[in-house]
């Protein structure tokens, strides 16, 4: 089998309402959509979801590296030896993870049609049928967080995570209304700061007062390297600390494992470059006795349907995941057919072939701002 095209097709993809995070708010994911042909007849469809503010790439350079450096190089090459073309990509260029992903996806969703198997079994066979999912509540108004906040707990989801940031005393009076509105039996609650937090006295003054809001993590309150303010602050608070854009590479699971207590691993697929890197991750960090969670970026059912397969490698889920994202995709954008259902606590693990899902190239097309076609 050889690859004989590859279709890279830029698009923004409108979601059912705005998300805010700290940083700003949105309403499109500007994401990358990949096609990988063979010459048996079998494709793959790939993803790419980057976001510049965190991680320095963008749909643009996403695009040009893709469709000037990665595609040429993939043309004619065997596409069920995902660990060489992977490492083919890494020689060119040592970083652009999102767009590798975008690859590693197809070639894995190429891999196991051929071979008529889930892409989990490529990864070696899975633990979990039914992946947890955690309900998210994006930046607002307190009230308006409140009631989606409600809406989740209605559901019957064990996780609420919610947005935050910008200012750890407005976080905590946050949590603290969310709390009283859910009541102290109700779901645990997650903090995401997405690196907001400085390593000031005010950070340090009121980092304690997570624990009576039962807050069961607290994800990236420290700008990605920052590891002794990450340290520092895990052995202050019992709350244990969720390590997400930290957690880009071997290096970073290395630092993590010089001393784990109190730390888990968030692991995406986009931010690593692929099932095959983020597959190794997981490994490792179970070796070292490290929880792990999968997480999702801003991608649709695509690269989240993967991250779903990734999930159901991992021995023991100590915490929900986050393939919920691409829930918020619109109906008339989402271009997979039988996605997993995503409006339910858990969410099946598929078991068709490949990804198990059907992407409507064609339905793509609306959503296109170019098609790039390397042969």
């Amino acid at each position: 089998m050889k690859i004989t095209e590859i279709v890279i097709r830029p698009v923004d993809i409108p979601r059912k309402d705005s998300a805010g995070v700290w940083r700003h708010s949105y309403k499109v994911l500007s994401n990358v959509y990949v096609a990988i042909h063979t010459d048996e007849g079998v494709s793959g469809f790939g993803e790419a979801a980057p976001i510049g503010a965190y991680f320095g790439e963008t749909q643009e350079t996403a695009v040009e590296v893709l469709r000037k450096y990665f595609a040429p190089l993939l043309i004619g090459k065997d596409p069920l030896n995902i660990r060489q073309r992977m490492n083919e990509l890494d020689r060119v260029l040592p970083r652009n993870p999102c767009a590798k992903a975008s690859i590693d996806i197809a070639l894995h969703d190429i891999k196991g049609k051929a071979l008529g198997v889930p892409v989990w079994s490529l990864l070696g066979g899975r633990s979990q049928t039914n992946i947890p999912l955690t309900f998210v509540v994006g930046l607002d108004v307190v009230d308006k967080m409140l009631d989606r906040a409600l809406a989740g707990q209605k559901t019957g989801y064990s996780t609420i995570k919610v947005k935050g940031g910008r200012d750890i005393r407005q976080d905590i009076e946050t949590l603290t209304a969310l709390r009283r509105g859910m009541g102290t039996d109700g779901p645990w609650l997650r903090l995401d700061a997405n690196t907001g937090y400085n390593n000031s006295p005010e950070t340090w003054r009121y980092a304690g007062e997570f624990e009576p809001l039962k807050v069961i993590l607290l994800e990236q309150p420290f700008p990605i390297e920052e590891w002794d303010a990450l340290r520092a602050l895990r052995n202050r608070i019992r709350t244990p600390i969720l390590l997400d854009e930290s957690m880009q590479s071997g290096w970073a699971l290395q630092q993590l494992a010089r001393s784990p207590e109190g730390f888990v691993a968030n692991i995406k697929i986009q931010i690593v470059g692929g099932l095959l890197k983020a597959a190794q991750l997981v490994d490792a960090a179970q070796q070292f006795r490290i929880p792990v969670m999968i997480g999702s970026h801003r991608e649709s059912h695509v690269s989240n349907t993967a991250s779903i397969h990734l999930a159901s490698i991992i021995s023991k889920l100590d915490y929900t995941c986050d393939q919920r994202y691409a829930f918020a995709v619109a109906p008339e954008a989402d271009v997979v057919e039988d996605s997993p259902r995503l409006d339910m606590p858990s969410v099946a693990v598929p078991e068709k072939p490949g990804l198990g899902i059907t992407v409507n190239w064609q339905k793509t097309e609306p959503l296109a701002l170019a098609t790039y076609n390397v042969k």
